[in-house]
């Protein structure tokens, strides 16, 4: 990742990148959550995502927005945001924390970054585990809340927390980790390597502003290599994403009335090879198109939004 942090002062150096890594996984999760419920509807469904299929629900994305509006209101796309919220916070400030910390420690000095390849996939791997642990039990909550119809089980984010405890235990917060931590960890790793790479390409480096018009032409690069950062990265993992969003409701399944087929399975492994038996290998990508929308879109605001934070974060730090 192309991020010139020398002239941070090594004290304040932490706190910057936490607090630029949670300001802008807040803000992107606002803008993006609607492209999320749709992600989630089409990994659940397991009838096939075809214009032409009499017994999908959900049949593409324009129908699917329609009728989420028609069934649930303009408020359901954007349903599951609070958890959401929590789970986007505490992730970006987690990841990049950790990111940098572990790029410093693989550096030969404070000042001179590692800027390989290779190094930034590790730093992606470990940053990304750190933060799934962290921020997980978000994840399975809203899941649970844009799984069903408005209000139909539960009514916000505490009353899904309460319950789970109250009749599922601890361990349901964790349900499906193990996919999500083998997804995370790996699409981490992949999307700071292609990040690096594309951001050298397009010669992207924050500390060459210089003009207003270097600093407009520098966001549209940082965007530019997200997106495709992003893209690459959800591509490689998104067989991951869905067994892990069906292995998440398996204790939920009986509250999902109304949307199709219901689909049970045991462990990883099982949801994988249960998915390509009944749905094909095609199973496995359902959801696929506005999920590469939304990593793209995500990935470049959440970077951009990161760099940019982060550069006007440090002049305040350093006069502090």
């Amino acid at each position: 990742m192309t991020l010139d942090i020398s002239n941070v002062e090594k004290k304040s150096t932490w706190l910057l990148h936490s607090t630029a890594g949670g300001c802008s996984g807040a803000i992107t999760r606002l803008v993006c959550q609607p492209f999320d419920v749709l992600k989630i509807r089409f990994q659940l469904q397991v009838e096939p995502l075809s214009r032409n299929s009499k017994i999908s629900k959900y049949k593409s994305i324009h129908q699917s927005i329609s009728l989420i509006y028609k069934e649930e209101g303009f408020k359901a796309l954007w349903k599951g945001l609070l958890p959401g919220q929590f789970l986007s916070t505490t992730y970006g400030l987690t990841q990049f924390l950790v990111f940098q910390k572990t790029l410093a420690l693989l550096s030969i000095t404070e000042k001179e970054l590692n800027q390989t390849s290779s190094v930034h996939f590790l730093c992606g791997v470990s940053s990304a585990a750190a933060a799934t642990l962290v921020s997980y039990p978000f994840d399975v909550v809203r899941t649970r809340l844009v799984a069903q119809k408005s209000n139909q089980i539960y009514a916000n984010m505490r009353s899904v927390a309460i319950s789970m405890y109250k009749t599922e235990g601890i361990p349901a917060y964790y349900r499906g980790f193990f996919p999500t931590i083998l997804q995370n960890a790996f699409q981490g790793g992949f999307l700071f390597m292609f990040y690096n790479i594309f951001s050298k390409f397009s010669s992207t480096n924050t500390s060459t502003n210089t003009t207003i018009h270097d600093g407009y032409m520098n966001s549209i690069k940082q965007f530019s290599s997200g997106f495709m950062a992003g893209v690459a990265a959800k591509t490689i993992v998104y067989p991951l994403d869905v067994a892990k969003k069906r292995l998440q409701l398996q204790d939920f399944i009986h509250s999902r009335d109304g949307f199709g087929k219901k689909f049970m399975c045991n462990g990883l492994l099982d949801c994988i090879y249960l998915t390509i038996r009944e749905e094909s290998i095609s199973g496995l990508f359902k959801g696929l198109s506005p999920s590469l929308i939304k990593a793209g879109f995500t990935t470049a605001l959440h970077l951009t939004l990161y760099e940019q934070t982060l550069k006007l974060l440090q002049p305040l730090v350093i006069n502090y």
